[in-house]
């Protein structure tokens, strides 16, 4: 049995193609699901698929991770329904590709472990691009 299991859920195609950026980066993923609220999506179809996909990953997984998009968005009040209808999940919002790569990379670790790992790395994720040419260079590509 996996340690940990990771749904990613966004508004559109966002979590699949955060998924298919970092599977390009570490490799193909097992135990992990993407999931796409699409305008068609009802509140409670989006729950239902979420509260599937958890029931799936929860047959082989020990614990379940769930990063969504923005907070109080729809995706975060399907995943937030579910946690109060009982699915024990690790929820967290700010989906981001740093913080995707550094779960798949440590799947190994506990929950509160991940937890732990999850908020270090977002802490750091966003940092501003701070560079300058020194006034003798004049090729860009040197850097």
């Amino acid at each position: 049995m996996s340690n940990l299991g990771i749904i990613l859920v966004s508004h559109g195609e966002f979590a699949k193609a955060a998924l298919g950026s970092a599977e390009m980066i570490v490799g193909p993923q097992e135990e992990v699901t993407a999931l796409a609220l699409t305008v068609d999506k009802s509140l409670d179809a989006f729950e239902e698929e979420i509260a599937a996909a958890y029931d799936t990953l929860a047959e082989t997984c020990k614990e379940i991770i769930v990063l969504c998009d923005i907070y109080g968005g729809t995706p975060f009040n399907a995943v937030s329904r579910c946690i109060l209808k009982g699915k024990k999940i690790i929820g967290y919002t700010g989906l981001s590709l740093p913080v995707l790569i550094d779960l798949l990379l440590c799947r190994d670790l506990s929950g509160e472990e991940a937890k732990k790992r999850i908020e270090a790395t977002h802490a750091i994720a966003l940092s501003p691009i701070n560079v300058s040419l020194n006034s003798d260079e004049d090729d860009i590509d040197d850097l």
